[in-house]
This record gives C-alpha cells, sequence and structure tokens, in this order.
C-alpha cells in the first residue's frame, strides 16, 4: 500500500484529502507545519509528498529542499497543492527539485486516479 505523506496547514483540506486518499486504498500522514512535514519525511519513507506552498512557519520551497537534501527523500516525488496556480509555481518547481503540482480545487476521486498514475498504478508500494 502506497504512503502519503500531506503537509498542509488548513486542517480541513487535510481531513478531506486524508477521507478520500484513504478510500483509495493509500496509507496517509498529515501535518500543519513546514517544520513537522521535514522531520516526518526524515522520519519514514513515502511514496509521495503533497506539500502546500504557504505554510505558517517556513514557505514549501524551504521544505522540498530539505525533503530533497535528506538521503532517504531523493526521488520521493514532491507535488505541490496550494492556493497559487501552477504558473506562479512553475519557478518554485523547477528550483527546489519537486515533481509538479497537483491541483486541489479537484474532485478528491480525480486526485486519487492522479496519484495512482504518477505512482504506476494501484500495484505501485
Amino acid at each position: 500500500m502506497s504512503k502519503i505523506l500531506i503537509v498542509n496547514d488548513t486542517p480541513i483540506i487535510n481531513k478531506l484529502l486524508k477521507r478520500g486518499l484513504e478510500s483509495a486504498d493509500f496509507l496517509v500522514d498529515t501535518v500543519i507545519l513546514g517544520q513537522e512535514g521535514v522531520a516526518q519525511a526524515k522520519a519514514q519513507p513515502y511514496d509521495i509528498i503533497l506539500l502546500d506552498y504557504n505554510l505558517p512557519d517556513i514557505n514549501g520551497d524551504v521544505v522540498c529542499k530539505a525533503i530533497k537534501a535528506d538521503s532517504l527523500n531523493k526521488a520521493t516525488p514532491v507535488y505541490y497543492i496550494s492556493s497559487l496556480d501552477k504558473d506562479s509555481l512553475d519557478q518554485v518547481i523547477a528550483d527546489t527539485g519537486a515533481s509538479g503540482f497537483l491541483d486541489i480545487a479537484v474532485d478528491v476521486e480525480e486526485l486519487c486516479a492522479k496519484i495512482k498514475v504518477l505512482l504506476g498504478g494501484p500495484s505501485h508500494g
């Protein structure tokens, strides 16, 4: 079963994403602060990390760079999920080594389907 870490400071979004992803057979951990996200990612491996850019303690670009600098997570795909649009994050994605942007404004089932494709299908993990 694939493991996902969500780093997002909006509890209702975390709750909705967690519920939807778990119903699609993913294991999901959520944290609210960027520092918690870095610590969680360093503590255990994840198959994918969903990262908000605007966090209350440190911005997502700092979080992504810290996660990618850790040998455990160098190859872990990190996707920004943010109220910012993809065009606003294109340079941040390039600068931080993130894998891209996922629109969280879409239906949770659609997001689950995209994540399954990104992870190589339902049998990944």
